[in-house]
């Protein structure tokens, strides 16, 4: 897209629609997700086509599973049958297409034709099948042979997955290469290419993914996509050191991502990195896990219930956390269960008097849904100061299993990012925002674009995102040095330390440590998978994109 003159949006844009062709496994184009853009003179922008409830939705529609065991990465909700995750009531509202082709239409350079063509062309030809399509595939075959369109697309006629006769690691040594072909999908993008955005919102391509959803018992009405176009505006920045950061303002792994910034330079007057010693490393996994306790009490969407957004982002608040870490204290109740689980009913903070004056809500669900996995991330930077940020995804690996016949398209499972249990800031709401995990970034230099990150990964996005803005503002790496940076993250039960940064583990003994070894790649999404794009400091473009979880 660049070559063809078109700017990082065209570029990040075109990017994002061949991840929903080719990496079902992580995403879909009936997804959702955030995009982040600056060009150097406006400021950070934010296109929002975060996950969305249904307006048939509500608080009490999923029958709880107490007895549910989440799994040790990163969880499924404790949902009676996980149909918060499988099957037709699992799907949020479609948004990723039209917010990734809005956003071009209104920020891009080139004819949508040809920022769609690479999609379409993938659909058509084929994507060919590799070990991560197929380990997935084999773990969800329950799932994909459930749904007659999944199971012609990418499973063979006796219900294996399309190359599961090949050996591991073949390819290109072997010659052999199976391909997973999509021509609905591809004809469903040469329509929306050559036709206006309506056709998403009111046309004919809306009333099929109704039709689809209807007769498989799924709660999407045309109401419900009209009313799916993204939210675009001012991004939602902290000033850090001296840059500014920016994330979306949906609800997300962005207020968490500053939130972490801003404690982090409240406990070290003078920039730091975690990596100088073992008591920056404790006093990083304290910071950690004290925001993401914030994170599983406070947050959910600002439009149904009260959030303290500003109290949790203030200096006084910030202020007042660093002295909490300082102490080397864990955070309190950490132990006892899931902390998605036990935060969600006990706040073990109060940023309240630190914002107007409110009268905090009291939050007491009965249990609490921990986040799910999938999700792409694409990083752009063009050469006239341009950068973009976009994650999207399928909430779940393949969504939640039912791709529309009508259009190809794949249904996402974006329900399960809402707590399943009322009484939570995160609880259902009709028409209402779920708390994602997605969290890109932008970094910039008086409105001056540094860089844009972002990572796949669940909820270690969120870790992993804040600690590469530590690298590179504190410790003035670049994209590539910064990636190679072993990181940890302290969203769970445990502490979990790459082998990388294991010298420093006694000095994290008391917090449950789990040291993960280099041996584990290339797979692994223990520390999510960051990837960076942005400018030398003489105004050269250079991009980083980790080989393995490290090194660029």
């Amino acid at each position: 897209m660049l070559d063809k003159g078109g700017n990082a949006v065209d570029a990040a844009v075109a990017a994002a629609l061949v991840a929903g062709v080719i990496e079902p496994t992580e995403t879909t184009l009936a997804g959702c997700g955030f995009l982040l853009y600056n060009d150097g003179r406006s400021g950070p922008l934010s296109a929002d086509f975060g996950p969305r409830a249904p307006r048939a939705a509500h608080s009490r529609m999923f029958q709880l599973n107490p007895d549910a065991a989440a799994p040790s990465v990163l969880g499924i909700s404790p949902v009676i049958d996980e149909v918060n995750v499988n099957g037709p009531r699992a799907s949020g509202v479609p948004r990723t297409l039209l917010g990734l082709l809005s956003a071009q239409e209104r920020w891009g350079r080139l004819e949508r034709r040809t920022v769609c063509q690479p999609a379409i062309e993938a659909a058509h030809d084929g994507f060919v099948v590799d070990t991560w399509f197929l380990t997935s595939a084999l773990s969800d075959l329950t799932r994909l042979r459930a749904d007659d369109m999944a199971a012609r697309i990418f499973l063979t006629s006796d219900g294996l997955p399309s190359g599961h006769d090949a050996p591991l690691g073949y390819g290109h040594t072997f010659g052999i290469r199976p391909r997973i072909v999509q021509h609905a999908l591809g004809h469903t993008l040469e329509v929306v290419a050559e036709s206006s955005l309506d056709v998403l919102t009111t046309g004919h391509i809306a009333r099929q993914l109704v039709a689809t959803a209807r007769d498989n018992g799924g709660l999407l009405s045309l109401d419900d996509l009209y009313d799916s176009g993204p939210d675009i505006g001012p991004a939602l920045t902290l000033r850090y050191r001296n840059v500014d950061v920016s994330v979306p303002r949906a609800p997300g792994g962005g207020i968490t991502e500053l939130e972490i910034l801003n404690v982090w330079q409240a406990l070290n007057e003078r920039p730091s990195t975690s990596h100088e010693s073992a008591e920056q490393t404790r006093r990083l996994a304290l910071v950690l896990r004290r925001a993401f306790a914030d994170r599983y009490h406070w947050l959910g969407d600002p439009a149904v219930v009260p959030v303290p957004q500003d109290p949790l982002l203030s200096d006084p608040y910030a202020r007042k956390l660093a002295e909490l870490v300082a102490t080397g204290e864990d955070v309190p109740r950490w132990n006892d269960g899931p902390p998605w689980l036990i935060y969600a009913s006990h706040a073990v903070h109060d940023p309240w008097p630190h914002g107007d004056g409110r009268t905090p809500p009291t939050w007491s669900p009965e249990a609490a849904s921990p986040p799910t996995s999938g999700t792409t991330h694409i990083s752009a930077a063009d050469s006239e100061g341009g950068v973009v940020a976009i994650t999207h995804t399928a909430a779940n690996h393949f969504g939640n299993g039912i791709i529309c016949p009508r259009t190809g398209l794949l249904f996402d499972s974006a329900m399960a990012w809402f707590n399943a249990a009322p009484g939570a800031a995160n609880s259902i709401s009709p028409g209402g925002r779920a708390l994602a995990n997605m969290g890109p970034a932008l970094i910039t230099d008086n409105g001056r674009s540094i860089a844009a990150l972002g990572a796949s990964g669940g909820r270690r996005i969120v870790s992993a995102v804040a600690q590469l803005v530590i690298a590179m503002v504190d410790g003035k790496l670049g994209p590539a040095e910064a990636l190679a940076l072993p990181r940890m993250d302290a969203s769970g039960p445990s502490l979990v330390l790459h082998e990388g940064r294991a010298e420093h583990v006694d000095a994290v003994a008391d917090l449950n440590p789990t040291v993960v070894p280099q041996t584990n790649e290339p797979f692994t999404m223990d520390f999510a998978r960051p990837n960076i794009a942005g400018y030398t400091a003489s105004g050269t473009p250079r991009s980083a994109i980790p080989t393995h979880a490290y090194g660029d």
